[in-house]
């Protein structure tokens, strides 16, 4: 699958902010989804809970994907950069 590039340019602080946010947002929910998941009695729900789960990794390997391709371009800010890269990459609880 091919993650499109969003284009940083000016506003690379606001977009990898953003994105460290994003970040953020989706270990947050993957840690209430795990706990949840290990109690769900429902069969159904946890297949929903799961599903649910696996989209955000998905979506933080697409993340990780992008700043290692801004880290490998010169950019106006490598430590943001930097700091994306680490932040996406820690291993997701659960």
């Amino acid at each position: 699958m091919s993650v499109p590039i969003p284009s940083v340019a000016q506003h690379s602080d606001s977009l990898i902010g953003s994105l460290c946010r994003e970040v953020d947002a989706l270990r947050s929910r993957v840690v209430q989804l795990s706990h949840a998941l290990v109690h769900c009695q429902n069969r159904t729900l946890w297949r929903r809970l799961h599903q649910e789960r696996q989209r955000l990794l998905e979506r933080r390997h697409e993340l990780l994907q992008v700043a290692r391709i801004w880290q490998s371009q010169e950019m106006r800010d490598p430590l943001a950069i930097e700091f994306l890269v680490e932040i996406t990459s820690r291993p997701m609880p659960g």
